[in-house]
C-alpha cells in the first residue's frame, strides 16, 4: 500500500513543479501585453502569476508541496552561504505563514485517550494558535485552570514525510552519481540528515521527553524557563504542555515594556546555549525567533522540542577543546580537534588549513555582528570544508543551524555585540571546572578503567593471535576495489607486451637469416626471411591498431 501511496505522492510533487515551472516561463515571456487588461481583472489567478516575482513562486511551490518541503525551506531560509539574500527574505515567511487544516480537536482528543473531553478541559479553542508544517496548535484549559497547549499532528502526515524523503533521497542519489561536485560537497549526507531529524520531531512521544530531558538538565536555574508536560493527554499524535506566556526574543518594543534590556537576553541566551552545548550536550536545534519566549520575569523560555541534537561526551569533549582554541587563535590545535571530530577527511595541505582557520579567526575576532557579512564566513568555512573532503556528524551541521539562528536574533537585538568577548566568561567557567578536584578525579578514575580493560583485554587478544598463528588457521581478509576491471586491463596490457615481443623476435630473426643467407632465396633473400619480415609487420600493424583504439 505505502509503494502506490509513494508512486502517487511523487506524480503529485511532479504537477506542482510543473506548474509553477509553467507558470514561470509564462511570467517572463512578455504574453501580458497582448492580454487585455479586462481578463487580468477578471481572472486573478492569471494577473497574479504577472504580478508575483521568482521568490514568491518559489515560496508558493513549496507551501503547495507540503510539510517536509516547508521543513526544508525553512533551512535554507538561514543558509545566507547558498541561497541568494531575496529568497532567503521570502522563504523566512515559512515559518509562520503555513496553511492550517481542518481538524475536529475534540473527536482528536475523544479518540486519542478515549476520555469525556468535556470532563478533562473546561475549554478548548476551536480554531489553532499556530500551524507549523507538522502540526498546528490549539490553546486550551484544563478543569484545575491551567493553560495548556495541545499539539496536533496533521493527518496522514507520516506517509507524506516518508514518500516526501524518499523522492529526495532518489533524486540526490541519482545526481551524486551524475555528477563529482555533488559527491563532493556531501549532499546526500546533509540531506540523511536532515531526514533523520524531521523522522525524529514526527515523534511526539520523542518530543515530550526531550522536554523532560531538558528540564531535568535546568533544574534550579532561575534563567530558564521549561514549560511542564502533561502525560495524561499525550501520545504520538498529541502533546500536552504548559501555555508560556511572554514576548518573542526579537520582540524589542516587548521586551523594553517588561523592563528588560535586550543586550542583557542575549547574553543570557548565549549562555544558556553554550552550556546546552558544552555541558549537557543536548541542545535546541530551531531557536528561531518564533521558538524562543521570555517571560515576565525575564527568564528565557524555549519552546518546539522536537528537533534536538545530541553529543556522545567524547565530542562533547572535542567541542569544548575547540571553543578554547577558537579563543585563543590555536589553529594547529583546532585543526587536530577537528581531525578527530571528522567522520571522513583528506586534508593534503595542512598549512594551507591553518592559513583558512585564522582567516576566520580575525573576521569574527576583529568585527561586531554588525560588522560580520555571516554569508561571506559560512561561504569560507564551506569552501575549506569541501577542499579537504572533511565530512563531520551530523550534530554539527544541527548546530551550525542553530549558531546561525542565534546570529540572526543577535544582531536585532545588540549588533555592536563581539562574540568572542560574550563568550570568554563561560569558557573561563568551563576551564575552571576542567581544572576542579572532582573533574580531575573523574578523569583519573575513567583513564584507570581504560587501563584496567587494555591491561585484561590486550593480552587475551595477542594470545588468541599467537595460537591461530602456531595452529597456522591465521587468515588475512583484503578486497580489491574494481578487480574485475584491473584485472581487464592487465589482461590487455599482456596482449600488447606479448605482440611487441613477438613482433621484435621475428623481426630480429628474419634480419639474421638475411645476413646468412640460408635455403632458397627469393630475389636475393631467403624465404624464411621474407616470412619473418611479413609476419613481424602484421603483428606491429595490429599492434599500431590496439595503440591507436585505446588512446
Amino acid at each position: 500500500m505505502y509503494g502506490i501511496y509513494k508512486f502517487k505522492r511523487i506524480g503529485h510533487i511532479l504537477r506542482i513543479l510543473s506548474k509553477h515551472g509553467l507558470a514561470e516561463v509564462v511570467s517572463r515571456s512578455n504574453i501580458d501585453r497582448i492580454i487585455p487588461d479586462s481578463f487580468l481583472l477578471w481572472n486573478t489567478h492569471t494577473r497574479r502569476i504577472f504580478e508575483d516575482d521568482f521568490n514568491v513562486r518559489v515560496r508558493a511551490a513549496i507551501e503547495e508541496l507540503g510539510p517536509t518541503f516547508i521543513k526544508l525551506g525553512q533551512l535554507l531560509s538561514n543558509r545566507a552561504d547558498i541561497v541568494p539574500r531575496d529568497l532567503r527574505q521570502e522563504l523566512i515567511r515559512l515559518q509562520d505563514d503555513v496553511p492550517t487544516d481542518a481538524i475536529d480537536i475534540r473527536a482528536k482528543l475523544r479518540t486519542a485517550f478515549d476520555i469525556d473531553v468535556d470532563a478533562h478541559f473546561s475549554h478548548i479553542d476551536e480554531e489553532p494558535l499556530a500551524a507549523a508544517s507538522i502540526a498546528q496548535v490549539y490553546r486550551a484549559i484544563l478543569k484545575d485552570g491551567t493553560v495548556v497547549v495541545l499539539k496536533v499532528k496533521r493527518e496522514g502526515i507520516n506517509d507524506i514525510v516518508h514518500a516526501d524523503l524518499d523522492f529526495i533521497r532518489d533524486l540526490v542519489k541519482l545526481l551524486r552519481d551524475k555528477y563529482e561536485v555533488i559527491q563532493k560537497i556531501n549532499l546526500y549526507e546533509i540531506v540523511q540528515s536532515f531526514a533523520n531529524s524531521l523522522l525524529s520531531e514526527l515523534s511526539f512521544t520523542n518530543e515530550l521527553h526531550n522536554i523532560e530531558r531538558f528540564r531535568r538538565n535546568f533544574r534550579g536555574d532561575a534563567n530558564i524557563y521549561v514549560p511542564q508536560t502533561y502525560r495524561a493527554y499525550s501520545n504520538d499524535e498529541v502533546l500536552c504542555m504548559q501555555f508560556v506566556e511572554g514576548v518573542k526574543i526579537n520582540d524589542i518594543d516587548g521586551l523594553y515594556s517588561l523592563g528588560i534590556s535586550p543586550k542583557t537576553i542575549l547574553q543570557n541566551c548565549l549562555d544558556l546555549y553554550l552550556e546546552q552545548v558544552l555541558q549537557h550536550g543536548f541542545f535546541h536545534a530551531d531557536p528561531h525567533p518564533g521558538n524562543v519566549f521570555i517571560n515576565k520575569r525575564g527568564q528565557v523560555a524555549f519552546i518546539d522540542f522536537g528537533s534536538m541534537g545530541f553529543m556522545i561526551p567524547r565530542d562533547r569533549d572535542i567541542i569544548e577543546a575547540m571553543v578554547i582554541n577558537f579563543l585563543t587563535n590555536d589553529a594547529k590545535d583546532l585543526i587536530r580537534n577537528v581531525k578527530k571530530l571528522a567522520v571522513v577527511h583528506h586534508i593534503e595541505d595542512e598549512r594551507q588549513l591553518e592559513r583558512d582557520a585564522y582567516e576566520i579567526f580575525q573576521m569574527i575576532e576583529e568585527n561586531s555582528l554588525e560588522d560580520i557579512d555571516i554569508s561571506v564566513m559560512l561561504r569560507k568555512l564551506n569552501k575549506v570544508l569541501q577542499y579537504n573532503s572533511i565530512l563531520l556528524p551530523d550534530f554539527v551541521y544541527v548546530l551550525l543551524r542553530g549558531v546561525s539562528l542565534l546570529e540572526g536574533t543577535g544582531r536585532q537585538l545588540d549588533a555592536q555585540l563581539n562574540i568572542p568577548e560574550s563568550i570568554k566568561p563561560f569558557a573561563k567557567k568551563i576551564a575552571k571546572e576542567k581544572t576542579s578536584i572532582d573533574y580531575l578525579r573523574k578523569q583519573l578514575f575513567e583513564k584507570g578503567k581504560f587501563a584496567k580493560e587494555l591491561l585484561t583485554e590486550v593480552p587475551q587478544d595477542l594470545l588468541t593471535l599467537l595460537e591461530k598463528t602456531k595452529a597456522d588457521k591465521l587468515t588475512l581478509n583484503h578486497k580489491i576495489h574494481d578487480f574485475d576491471r584491473m584485472q581487464l586491463i592487465l589482461h590487455r596490457i599482456g596482449n600488447k607486451f606479448l605482440l611487441s615481443i613477438l613482433a621484435m623476435t621475428f623481426g630480429v630473426g628474419a634480419s639474421i637469416l638475411a645476413h646468412g643467407r640460408v635455403g632458397y632465396l627469393l630475389w636475393g633473400m631467403p624465404i624464411l626471411s621474407w616470412l619473418g619480415f611479413i609476419t613481424s609487420f602484421v603483428l606491429s600493424t595490429i599492434l599500431i591498431i590496439y595503440l591507436l583504439r585505446s588512446k
